[in-house]
């Protein structure tokens, strides 16, 4: 896969985020993982999001999901659109919402494994096989 850089994926996680936001929605963490295991390989992106007011669990529409994939991809780099669409050589985005307080779970494992509590910072990236099952391990239903 192309190297779509952690910038190029900030600047599409703002604009989902006002898709988000005018579903009544707010992303609270995420990360992403290249998952090559398929082919072709393709960005999985994991969500944990909100309700704008309340605590209640998040009610995901379908709708409004696939067009957060849509925007992310289409705020890509034209190289990343390029292999995606022309060449078919990046399978298509997919994105996982976990519940709620999975990304403080991450923090403490990364706490356990040595990782100041004070300097913390979720990373943007993941290959870690142990951090993916915590991660898949907490998809919301």
């Amino acid at each position: 896969m192309e190297a779509t850089t952690e910038e190029d994926l900030l600047k599409a996680l703002n604009h989902a985020s006002l898709v988000l936001e005018s579903a009544g929605l707010m992303l609270m963490g995420f990360t992403c993982y290249s998952d090559i295991s398929t082919l072709p390989g393709h960005y999985v992106l994991y969500w944990e999001l909100k309700a704008n007011n309340s605590n209640s669990i998040v009610k995901l529409d379908d709708k409004v999901m696939v067009e957060c994939c849509c925007v992310v991809e289409k705020s890509f780099d034209i190289l990343y659109r390029s292999f995606r669409s022309k060449y078919g050589s990046i399978g298509a985005l997919e994105v996982r919402v976990v519940q709620q307080e999975t990304f403080n779970s991450l923090m403490e494992y990364f706490i356990s494994k040595g990782a100041s509590a004070t300097q913390y910072k979720t990373p943007i990236c993941i290959n870690s096989p142990e951090v993916l099952a915590i991660l898949d391990g907490q998809i919301a239903k």
